[in-house]
């Protein structure tokens, strides 16, 4: 999905890092910054990037941290990418993120475990806009990875827009699944999660009728 080379591509809870390495191997970055809190998974990383990406061949760090103390450097054409990670998380990592650099640009790569509707929210109340989106599935597991820049010029949807091919059956599943989700949370708080069923109604029935 990622549309540019960057000058520098972080790969926040990264985990294995292997993410950051098939970045690393297609050159999709200058730098690739591979971030996560797990001393001995970053401590293993770091010996595995040191011998299958030598750092005269390749430009990487490995950073032990947690993603909220990241301070956004002052460069051009950087891409950060936070996958696996649940809604809540997913949205703290965004809005510190942007707390650090208001006046920074930066593009995000998002693929959250759940949650997509609200991460959507947060992406836009931060001034987001969409290069990308597209529905995964994976293992039987549905995620959506989301591709914003604050320099695109297509709006960002909160139910996902041109990721959605309603001839495909695997989208039509994840649509029912997705429905399915929030009918259950209406029950219990309607205010809430009725008005989202409602709106993933319209974008059913909107592309069903395009």
């Amino acid at each position: 999905m990622i549309q540019a080379p960057y000058s520098t591509v972080w790969d926040c809870c990264c985990d294995h890092g292997l993410l950051g390495m098939s970045l690393l191997k297609d050159r999709c970055a200058d730098q690739v910054i591979f971030v996560d809190v797990l001393e001995n998974m970053m401590a293993s990383l770091a010996d595995r990037l040191a011998r299958d990406f030598p750092l005269d061949q390749y430009s990487w760090q490995v950073r032990c941290d947690d993603v909220k103390n990241i301070a956004v450097p002052d460069a051009d054409s950087q891409l950060f990418i936070i996958a696996g990670v649940g809604p809540h998380q997913t949205i703290e990592f965004i809005d510190s993120l942007c707390a650090s650099a208001p006046d920074r640009p930066f593009d995000l790569l998002i693929c959250s475990v759940h949650g997509n509707y609200s991460v959507r929210e947060a992406l836009i109340n931060q001034g987001y806009k969409l290069k990308d989106e597209r529905i995964i599935c994976d293992k039987n597991r549905f995620y959506e990875a989301i591709y914003v820049s604050k320099s695109a010029d297509q709006p960002l949807i909160e139910t996902g827009s041109p990721m959605w091919n309603w001839a495909d059956p695997v989208h039509q599943d994840y649509w029912h699944r997705t429905v399915g989700h929030y009918q259950q949370k209406a029950k219990n708080d309607p205010v809430q999660f009725q008005p989202i069923v409602e709106r993933y109604k319209v974008l059913r029935a909107s592309i069903e009728s395009a």
